[in-house]
């Protein structure tokens, strides 16, 4: 900014609306009759983030936010007893500016998954396994291995874990695909149960309406994902809400 501003890229007048927006805000809060410790946290009170009463707060939201959509082939529920071995994939929407592993949060549901009993399976792209050293693999070699005729004889059900994040102004983005004709795109929910949970958008129904069981957690946090797990199996009843937006105005999200 300081560059822009000595190059003339931004004029002293748009420095000055600015810093008059930036100003009058904050006077309109009164934040420049506070004193710093009413406008910052104690170092004290900054120690209760992640205690133990913050995640009880996140498990009660969790409870009550996860939403079923919609179940209309009648999958609900999957547990270990009757779906023991799960095809796990996950979507994302790449890595952003903090370049974390966009993936990262399926070691998570991995987890929760095989504490309540599951054996899972997780799917890994081209991409995914070339970075772990295999060689000559490609998307056409990856769709060779999963589009198999002998899929349910390897896999009772699959999860699909979005966690599609918007950042400025992509509040709503749609999915991506690793690749075209990507083998983690749900071609198998004629093989075997298939559940579609979105951890972040809740309007993926436009790129999936081949899903028959949709759910939205509105969070990848380990409480949401642990409530949604426990919600697939019929331990505790979906009690989220939602509108006619999830829909995208399309027949087929409703099939």
């Amino acid at each position: 900014m300081m560059d822009g501003y000595k190059s003339g890229v931004i004029s002293d007048q748009r420095l000055h609306d600015a810093l008059r927006r930036i100003l009058g805000l904050k006077a309109s809060l009164g934040l420049h009759k506070k004193l710093p410790e009413e406008l910052t946290p104690s170092s004290e009170a900054l120690r209760l983030i992640g205690s133990d009463a913050h995640h009880a707060v996140a498990a009660e939201i969790a409870d009550k936010t996860v939403t079923l959509i919609k179940d209309t082939a009648g999958n609900l529920p999957i547990t270990p007893e009757t779906h023991k071995r799960i095809r796990l994939y996950g979507v994302s929407g790449g890595s952003d500016f903090t370049r974390a592993d966009p993936l990262a949060y399926l070691d998570t549901v991995k987890e929760e998954l095989e504490t309540a009993g599951f054996e899972v399976h997780l799917f890994k792209t081209a991409e995914q396994r070339e970075a772990a050293g295999e060689t000559g693999v490609n998307f056409m070699s990856v769709i060779s291995d999963e589009a198999t005729g002998d899929y349910a004889d390897k896999y009772d059900a699959a999860f699909v874990f979005a966690n599609v994040k918007g950042f400025a102004q992509e509040a709503a983005i749609r999915i991506k695909w690793s690749s075209p004709m990507a083998a983690e795109i749900p071609w198998y929910v004629t093989e075997v149960p298939t559940v579609f949970v979105s951890l972040n958008q809740p309007n993926h129904l436009i790129d999936v309406p081949m899903v028959k069981t949709a759910i939205n957690a509105h969070a990848g946090t380990r409480e949401a994902i642990r409530a949604t797990i426990q919600k697939i199996q019929g331990k505790s009843e979906f009690q989220g809400t939602f509108n006619e937006n999830v829909f995208c105005d399309s027949f087929d999200t409703r099939l």
